[in-house]
């Protein structure tokens, strides 16, 4: 009798297992998927992944492997440590459509905020406010730039008159 409670208890937990299913789903800034002979490539743009996935002859059983960290992009800008002159940092790399970027600095001032080509020649975006205190992050859409090299920079002028300028380099990956 126990033998035969034991194999429909049994029978039942792999019938059980066997009928979840689960739908891959992804989030992330950017990236895409693509198919050529029957092989795909699923990529993201600023998140770390390293995925493989296996599937049998029919189609029907997927075993996908690795792992795929997404990360906030405010929370990756909002935990900058700022330095004695301040801090800036850029968010992500390479950027396709959206670029973030944050700063704070040790007192009050003014910020500027501007893009140059790699040849060194001034974009059309600039940014100039007002710097109170606290970490600060703004983004701006980047679609209409060609795909490059460019450079961001932060001018800040402390309400003493010390200036500081910061630069980072941005790569975007436009369509």
């Amino acid at each position: 009798m126990k033998k035969h409670l034991l194999c429909i208890l049994a029978s039942a937990f792999i019938i059980s297992a066997h009928s979840q299913s689960l739908s891959p789903t992804v989030i992330a800034s950017a990236g895409g998927y693509s198919s050529v002979s029957g092989t795909s490539l699923s990529y993201t743009v600023g998140e770390l992944a390293a995925v493989q996935t296996f599937k049998d002859s029919t189609g029907r059983y997927i075993l996908t492997q690795g792992f795929q960290q997404p990360n906030d992009i405010v929370n990756g800008l909002l935990d900058i440590e700022k330095g004695a002159d301040g801090s800036f940092s850029v968010y992500p790399i390479p950027a396709q459509t959206i670029e973030y970027y944050g700063y704070e600095f040790a007192e009050p001032g003014k910020v500027e905020v501007s893009m140059y080509n790699i040849a060194g020649q001034r974009m059309d975006y600039t940014l100039s406010e007002t710097y109170d205190s606290g970490k600060l992050v703004h983004s701006f859409d980047c679609s209409s730039y060609a795909s490059g090299n460019y450079i961001l920079t932060v001018k800040f002028t402390a309400s003493s008159g010390q200036e500081k300028v910061m630069s980072k380099k941005i790569t975007l990956v436009t369509k």
